[in-house]
């Protein structure tokens, strides 16, 4: 008898809406549109992503090292594209420690690719 009928698609689990939220508090940081956008890397990180890495709270620090490998064998990014966008990835998590969703930094101790000063 409802006037709009809700399909499974349309309901959206917790787990979801926590990592909504968290991508929210980490996008609300940034007042004006920077060069690189964190919704973009955000985004990018997920599509075709080995472990859509910006969906998962669950991700440990292997999971970041594939993704920062994927960006520079599979897709072929130069350092300072890698750089920047493990750089996203980093302050994503980085807000979800401060916000208490995760204990620890999953990007601790990985490496960051070398970049020329030029």
């Amino acid at each position: 008898m409802a006037a709009f009928p809700i399909s499974v698609s349309d309901v959206v689990s917790s787990d979801q809406l926590v990592v909504r939220a968290a991508v929210s508090a980490f996008l609300g940081r940034y007042a004006a549109r920077p060069a690189c956008t964190p919704t973009q890397t955000c985004a990018s990180s997920s599509a075709g992503a080995p472990t859509r890495l910006s969906t998962r709270l669950t991700a440990r620090r292997v999971d970041v090292e594939r993704y920062v490998r994927w960006l520079q064998e599979i897709r072929r990014y130069q350092p300072s594209t890698v750089s920047r966008r493990l750089s996203v990835v980093v302050g994503f998590y980085r807000v979800c420690v401060i916000d208490a969703l995760l204990e620890h930094l999953p990007a601790d101790y990985v490496r960051r690719p070398t970049v020329p000063a030029e």
